[in-house]
């Protein structure tokens, strides 16, 4: 089958009789080959594990806390070694002595915490039926990482219950005097790379310099360690982004399914695959399955209901559904006064201040004692902030059961669509207050004056001789030093009321005549904005790559309206609000010049 790979879960109970403290191992039965009942698109079937693989790259990987992979200190030890013993597949571990791994050990000693979980990428599968009910065989598959988690489920598995104080054939068989496999050494050192994601440098550095796989499991936790200092996280590999067994992954892989079916031509990632083609109310199974919650008999109406306050997967899911058709109506919604404004980032609400620097001073000869004038720049502040804005809607319980894709397409789809249009409207409400002229600026002067050379002296409609004169006027602009800038008109933007006479003043039309000649033809590309206000006036507005005059602005990290969701208090279902941290604000006035037509 060509499904991308997925890492996918495993659980084992764990006992602690194999403990030996001074080499801190354990021994652990990972699998027996044992039948699981998974899920997929086509229904329920039964995994099975085939156990004639190679363990070999799995020696060297790490031993996680509950699957975790955001820091090293979810690292609470590595696989030292990994081998087949009849129909166990069998694994040796090593714990660390790290202060905080402790208290995990002396609970598996107590016997509280018995469950170990093997992550493992199936790369082939083999589908065979028995009777009514689908097998699928991993006939090769690769173990990744184990973890101590607190819910067994592979009942068959467990840790050996010997005396680990005694020589392990397994491990001890005098290693020191067998020959090294220079081939299974190097395939385990791209195997801890791989999971460390260190690149293709370091693995050829181990390689070069001989290195064995602890030395090589030590220089990736080195590596790893260094990395976390300096981005105070580790970046997770491509296979654990795609873990299904993290609560996250898997809501946002169902949100996504959830979207696909709503656009069938969406590409669905790997991770989506496993829920395209489910119904709402089987998603809701599928997030009390991992739950731990039973589902047999229940209702669709009763798995909706169990699944939105037994488990915050569901209404994350439900969501992250939402989230994607509302960004992507923000995202197609047109809003003219975007076009000739930059966007931009402000990390926190705080007024921000945009400073324009001059150009520097003009250069002047150097006299004949070799002596270099001092230049200097000027400055110009202008500023505004980052305000919330936002709504809560419900979505039914109703709507859930019945599984109404209206709701998960319609209503995000007119959010989407509102979020825009505010963001536009909010642009037009600074471009047009101050009964037109602008909003004020840093010289307490309105951002269309006199005395800023943008505002054009006799009014009306755009033709070619108050286009040359605007032009012209933006051309004489200086900057605070004195100096031009030479700013040339890119855009005119124009109520609803003039785009026809605007665009057959910009038609390209082939004159016979000289003086037919439509001098500005190509050169201005129209934008309409059907919000402004006045039926006559129009602006030029330079290219904002150029020179930036109005600039709008999100909260870092959350571009455009985000979406939150929970289990329902006022309505029967789950509640969304839609959140907007949004600004703008003009930032220089010599970028704009208006006309009040």
């Amino acid at each position: 089958m060509n499904e991308q790979p997925v890492i996918i879960i495993r659980r084992a109970p764990l006992t602690p009789q194999s403990w030996n403290a001074d080499e801190r191992t354990l021994e652990v039965v990972f699998s027996t080959g044992a039948p699981v009942e998974r899920f997929d698109a086509r229904g329920v079937f039964e995994e099975r594990l085939s156990l004639d693989q190679d363990w070999s790259g799995f020696r060297g990987a790490p031993v996680l806390n509950a699957h975790r992979r955001d820091s090293i200190e979810d690292v609470i030890g590595s696989v030292t070694s990994a081998r087949t013993v009849g129909q166990e597949a069998r694994a040796v571990i090593k714990l660390s002595r790290r202060a905080d791994v402790e208290p995990v050990i002396q609970d598996i000693l107590d016997g509280i915490l018995r469950g170990v979980s093997v992550g493992y990428i199936v790369h082939d599968w083999k589908e065979t039926t028995d009777g009514a009910r689908r097998i699928k065989t991993a006939t090769r598959w690769q173990p990744v990482e184990l973890s101590i988690v607190p819910i067994p489920a592979d009942r068959l598995a467990t840790i050996r219950g010997q005396d680990m104080t005694t020589p392990n054939p397994a491990t001890t068989p005098n290693d020191e005097a067998t020959p090294v496999d220079r081939a299974a050494v190097n395939t385990a050192i791209r195997s801890i790379a791989e999971l460390a994601n260190l690149d293709q440098g370091w693995i050829d550095k181990q390689i070069d310099g001989n290195a064995t796989v602890e030395q090589a499991r030590a220089a990736a936790f080195d590596a790893m360690q260094q990395r976390s200092q300096q981005t105070r996280t580790i970046t997770s590999t491509a296979h654990n982004t795609a873990t299904l067994d993290n609560p996250e992954v898997r809501a946002r892989a169902m949100g996504e399914a959830i979207f696909a079916r709503l656009n069938p031509a969406h590409e669905v990632s790997g991770a989506a695959r496993n829920f395209v083609g489910l119904s709402v109310p089987e998603l809701g199974r599928e997030c009390l399955r991992s739950a731990g919650v039973s589902v047999t008999g229940m209702s669709a109406s009763q798995i909706v209901t169990r699944a939105l306050h037994s488990t915050s997967d569901f209404a994350i899911a439900l969501g992250d559904a939402v989230g994607r058709t509302m960004r992507q109506a923000y995202s197609e919604a047109p809003s003219g006064l975007k076009t000739v404004a930059r966007m931009t980032t402000m990390r926190d609400f705080r007024e921000r201040k945009r400073i324009q620097t001059s150009q520097f001073d003009r250069l002047e000869k150097v006299n004949e004692a070799g002596e270099f004038k001092r230049g200097s720049f000027k400055e110009e502040a202008e500023a505004y902030k980052l305000a919330t804005f936002g709504k809560v809607f419900g979505i039914t319980r109703q709507a859930l059961v019945n599984d109404d894709l209206g709701v998960f397409n319609d209503v995000p789809r007119k959010l989407g669509i509102a979020a825009a249009a505010f963001e536009a409207q909010a642009l037009v409400d600074l471009l047009i207050s101050g009964s037109g002229a602008g909003p004020l600026m840093s010289d307490s002067k309105r951002l269309f004056h006199t005395d800023h050379g943008n505002l054009a002296a006799s009014a009306g409609v755009p033709d070619e001789t108050r286009l040359s004169a605007a032009r012209l006027a933006m051309r004489k602009q200086k900057d605070a030093s004195g100096q031009f800038i030479a700013v040339a008109p890119r855009y005119i933007v124009i109520p609803s009321e003039l785009e026809t006479g605007v665009e057959k003043l910009l038609s390209t039309v082939q004159a016979a005549e000289t003086a037919n000649v439509s001098a500005f033809a190509g050169k201005l590309t129209p934008v309409v904005e059907p919000r402004l206000t006045s039926g006559t006036a129009w602006y030029l507005a330079a290219d904002p790559a150029l020179i930036v005059g109005l600039e709008y602005a999100h909260l870092e990290g959350e571009p455009g309206p985000q979406i939150e969701t929970r289990a329902g208090f006022d309505v029967d279902g789950i509640e969304t609000r839609i959140r907007l941290d949004f600004g703008c604000g003009f930032i220089d006035w010599r970028g704009w010049y208006r006309n009040a037509g």
